[in-house]
């Protein structure tokens, strides 16, 4: 028996991303992400790799982020722009993925559109990631959904005062609205969001943007096998 249990917990460190991030067939991820089009992704590293490159990079950090999610069947992806969303049958991992486009407005317009759609259609707790940080790992989210049984909101603060995860157990479409999508202050003005709706709010731990040549040397000390140059763009 004792080497039974020792078995058992053996695989369960050695396979821990197989544990599902939510046991409850009623909540979803939805995934934000951008066709790898030069020109189109990672702009501002761009500038120091070309746009070829930058977006190798990106299409890169997408397929691990994605690879890192495949246990978990509840999965939307919303892809920008909506015309490629038919294009990424690749990223559909699984087959009970769904994908579609994002749809026009800003990040605010959007992000009401996908919460709204979720829960319209009978989603319980939903939470909503982008593609920008490549170090969300399947525990995070798993965090993030156990949060929302007690917070009304859930927010993974970003370095750079944005979020890399907002989510909730109840659809609050004022929250997206007043934001300045792209400042500095999109987690400050959530949070004061959240309290005028008399919700509660309940934060991950801060991960930061890889989204510059400095943050994605930084990526680099901590997982150098991602500087692959060889997946294909658009």
């Amino acid at each position: 028996m004792a080497f039974v249990v020792s078995a058992l917990l053996s695989v369960s460190l050695n396979f821990g991303l197989r544990m599902p991030i939510s046991a409850n067939s009623a909540d979803l991820l939805i995934v934000f992400l951008k066709s790898p089009r030069p020109g189109f992704v990672k702009t501002r590293l761009a500038g120091r790799l070309g746009d070829k490159q930058a977006c190798k990079v990106y299409r890169n950090l997408a397929a691990a982020l994605l690879k890192r999610l495949k246990p978990y069947p509840n999965v939307e992806l919303r892809i920008s722009p909506d015309d490629a969303a038919a294009s990424h049958s690749d990223w559909l991992l699984r087959d009970c993925w769904q994908c579609q486009g994002q749809g026009e407005g800003d990040l605010g317009s959007r992000l009401t559109r996908a919460f709204g759609e979720s829960f319209a259609a009978g989603r319980r707790k939903v939470m909503a990631i982008g593609s920008d940080c490549p170090y969300v790992e399947p525990n995070h989210l798993r965090k993030g959904f156990e949060r929302l049984i007690s917070a009304s909101v859930v927010l993974g603060p970003a370095l750079d005062g944005g979020y890399w995860l907002i989510g909730m157990n109840r659809y609050l479409p004022s929250l997206f609205e007043g934001i300045s999508w792209g400042g500095a202050e999109v987690l400050k003005q959530t949070l004061q969001r959240t309290a005028a709706l008399g919700a509660q709010a309940a934060m991950l731990e801060t991960l930061e943007d890889v989204d510059d040549w400095q943050s994605w040397q930084r990526y680099l000390k901590t997982k150098p096998e991602t500087n692959d140059s060889r997946a294909k763009c658009i």
